[in-house]
């Protein structure tokens, strides 16, 4: 087809967009004269104030039966992870001052040298050898 052939028929793509387009902007203006409304705003509150007391219903109940089948609240696991952070740090503040002592201590055991290695190995008792075979 050519562009003579094509030009007695509608372009409904475009058709179909300006429509959308214009439907849009409707529902827009629409929208927003209904939001700036004082009664949208109370129905708005009220709905959120609906909801915060379902939810705060829904935990209390969870809570109970969280309780009941003694199973720990999420309350409960994040205390119990900030007591186990609590208790790490302090285990690795002993374990600095550990190892600060034990760096002084062995400083001052040696005067300050490496102490040498142990070669000597002690002897096995005489009748360790007999034994073993004996078995």
């Amino acid at each position: 087809m050519s562009a003579a052939d094509t030009a007695g028929i509608p372009d409904l793509s475009a058709a179909w967009r300006e429509w959308a387009t214009r439907s849009e902007r409707q529902w827009n203006e629409f929208f927003n004269q209904i939001m700036g409304t004082e009664e949208f705003s109370r129905g708005l509150g009220r709905n959120l104030d609906v909801f915060l007391h379902f939810q705060k219903t829904m935990n209390e109940a969870m809570g109970s039966w969280f309780m009941t089948m003694n199973v720990p609240t999420r309350t409960d696991i994040l205390a119990l992870g900030d007591r186990l952070l609590a208790i790490e740090n302090r285990l690795a503040a002993v374990e600095a001052q550990l190892a600060g002592l034990d760096g002084a201590a062995s400083a001052s055991s040696a005067g300050g040298r490496p102490r040498p290695r142990r070669t000597k190995r002690p002897e096995p008792p005489p009748d360790a050898g007999a034994n073993s075979h004996a078995n």
